[in-house]
């Protein structure tokens, strides 16, 4: 039987070093084809002794030179643009452009790349998937979202829906090149990665075949995460929700802040916002007085504050996964989210946390009305229930199931 020999293509981050440390360590790894990522051992061991906040970022411990091809011209515009403009629109077109350029130059090298699968990441392998099944090749697509034509059809349905809220939608329009590639890769990908059910489901809604679906759930750090057993004398206080994230009407925004008219001004209930504001934030302002906002904090600080809080609530409205809910629940705390995120894949109804449907408000007061109900014991279980099922979603998990995956190939 041939071996596997799998070339890792992703134009930007998100897990995709997690992916090529995994297969490194199965020795299936090919290469690791990206834009800016330290490469060279030496100058990660640097890095990490001189406490480099920007750059121990872009490399993974253990995964480096000879493995590793870094392309850093695909993103220094970019860089440039974003220090200087922070989150613009300029900027953001900068990001497709940089997924389309550096797709481009992976199709071109194709032919020369001693690999026998290829796996390439959503809006950055338009090309690179025609290319690598030309030259014989398997060719994967993975999707850390959901499917474009599904996720237009729900937030334009919800800026339509919610005007008021419509600039803070994030991920509605997309230049049309852009837009027609992240709605084929699927299609033409052999083998597509979905990290959800939620996900899977946006993609056969789409027209996508099941069968060549094959679903890959994320990880996440539980060691950076705290978790304490502690009585939390939880019945005798305000229940203290968080909601953690861009503050944008994808999430379902409003949907929270309608049913916390309830609570505002009442001593049972305190709603928590930690994020940043997604567009002009005037409906927002006008509501602001119903919560306890603070903007984005760093994501070890935002780990910290979890141990602040009882549960979390996400009422979101697109999630292809959510790694939000699966942090909290690490912390222990019981989550409160919609079916559109990755929460029906491990929240148990009642047990460590609620699915809630979408755009619901009285969904939303019903579940946190059973949670403010519950007594201390009660709650402790839930805690911990919802703790272990979080630890089911580690990174050494993620490589566990990743491998038995690439044994069906």
């Amino acid at each position: 039987m041939e071996r596997k020999k799998i070339a890792v293509s992703h134009a930007g981050k998100q897990h995709s070093y997690h992916l090529a440390k995994a297969l490194l360590d199965m020795n299936c790894l090919e290469g690791f084809y990206t834009s800016s990522y330290v490469s060279p051992k030496w100058l990660q061991d640097w890095f990490q002794k001189r406490g480099n906040t920007f750059f121990t970022r872009r490399f993974k411990e253990g995964l480096s030179a000879p493995f590793v091809h870094s392309h850093w011209q695909f993103e220094l515009a970019e860089f440039v643009a974003r220090k200087i403009q922070g989150k613009s629109k300029a900027v953001q077109n900068l990001v497709y452009k940089r997924d389309m350029d550096f797709d481009s130059m992976m199709a071109r090298k194709m032919p020369g790349i001693n690999a026998n699968i290829f796996w390439g990441f959503q809006g950055s392998c338009y090309e690179s998937l025609k290319a690598a099944k030309d030259s014989g090749k398997l060719a994967v697509c993975e999707l850390a979202t959901a499917h474009v034509v599904q996720a237009r059809r729900i937030l334009a349905e919800e800026a339509r829906l919610q005007p008021e809220w419509a600039d803070s939608i994030d991920n509605l329009y997309f230049p049309a090149a852009y837009e027609k590639r992240l709605e084929e890769e699927p299609h033409r990908a052999d083998i597509v990665i979905s990290a959800s059910d939620f996900t899977t489901r946006t993609l056969t809604d789409s027209g996508i075949a099941a069968e060549k679906i094959q679903k890959l759930s994320l990880g996440f750090e539980a060691a950076n995460i705290p978790y304490s057993t502690e009585a939390r004398n939880f019945a005798d206080r305000p229940l203290r929700l968080l909601y953690a994230g861009t503050l944008t009407q994808r999430k379902g925004l409003s949907y929270l802040l309608e049913a916390a008219e309830s609570w505002a001004g009442g001593k049972e209930v305190e709603l928590h916002l930690v994020g940043g504001i997604q567009g002009s934030g005037k409906a927002f302002e006008k509501r602001r007085h119903l919560v306890h906002y603070q903007p984005a904090v760093s994501q070890a600080e935002m780990f910290r504050l979890y141990t602040e809080f009882d549960a979390l609530i996400l009422p979101t409205l697109f999630e292809g996964f959510g790694l939000v809910l699966v942090e909290a629940m690490a912390a222990g705390l019981p989550v409160i989210a919609t079916s559109h995120s990755m929460a029906p894949d491990i929240v148990e109804q009642g047990r460590n946390g609620w699915i809630i449907p979408i755009r619901d408000e009285a969904a939303i007061r019903g579940a946190v009305n059973e949670l403010r109900q519950l007594d201390n014991e009660s709650y402790a279980a839930m805690r911990n229930a919802a703790r272990n099922a979080a630890l089911q979603f580690t990174w050494e998990n993620y490589a566990y199931k990743l491998a038995e995956m690439l044994k069906g190939w």
